[in-house]
């Protein structure tokens, strides 16, 4: 169960303003409120697709690997942000790991009663496919900046992309991140990302110690998103 304030929360969201009140009520009685560690897995590759979660508090890394664990993809959720919208109404798994960066507060709602509420109310699908769009050109965005760029350019634009998405309200990433992390959102090598990040350091576009990213000119990094 949730108290009135989490109530209060999660019937505000975007992701859930459009659904009639009697179908959320009946919804809100089945969503948990959970505080997990930072490290905690919330759900593995592979596991049914069994809840909708929406963070409270905190920052979660997703990861998704190829048959071979030769090819991964990774991202970040941020606060306030629904997860995950990929497969929904047709998949039974989840297509990717979560786990927690930080100490993290979520909502588990029933993927179920959410998706058969969504059908009843033609604003709450297109929400729903509004949203779907937006990650659909985030991921386009982030596919046209390394499709073709080498090693070094890859490294600084994934930067780039942590940047926009992470650091709007301040300089620095809101969670550690080591050169490994680092060289998987590149493609690369922790040797080319040190390389990178040692002349970056130089310059004076970034500072790097201990794991903790900060943008000292944003502007450099945000130059590969004009015309986007």
């Amino acid at each position: 169960m949730i108290n009135k304030e989490h109530y209060q929360i999660i019937k505000q969201h975007p992701a859930f303003a459009n659904l009639p009140v009697e179908l959320f009520d009946k919804m809100a009685v089945e969503i948990q409120f959970r505080k997990i560690p930072k490290g905690q897995i919330i759900f593995f590759s592979g596991d049914r697709r069994e809840r909708l979660f929406l963070l409270h508090q905190g920052y979660v890394r997703i990861e998704q690997y190829d048959s071979t664990d030769t090819f991964s993809y990774m991202d970040y959720i941020k606060k306030d942000s629904i997860f995950p919208y990929g497969g929904m109404f047709f998949d039974e798994r989840y297509h990717y790991t979560a786990s927690a960066v930080t100490n993290v507060e979520y909502f588990s709602i029933p993927m179920d009663l959410f998706e058969n509420y969504s059908k009843r109310s033609v604003e709450q699908l297109l929400f729903i496919t509004k949203r779907l769009s937006q990650i659909l050109e985030f991921q386009e965005l982030r596919l046209r900046n390394v499709v073709s760029a080498s090693a070094t350019d890859r490294v600084i634009q994934s930067l780039s992309i942590l940047c926009m998405d992470l650091c709007r309200e301040g300089d620095s990433l809101p969670f550690p991140i080591s050169m490994k992390e680092l060289a998987k959102l590149g493609a690369t090598t922790r040797e080319t990302v040190n390389q990178v990040l040692k002349k970056l350091r130089e310059e004076g576009q970034i500072d790097y110690e201990h794991k903790k990213l900060t943008f000292k000119k944003k502007e450099y990094f945000m130059k590969y998103f004009e015309g986007s």
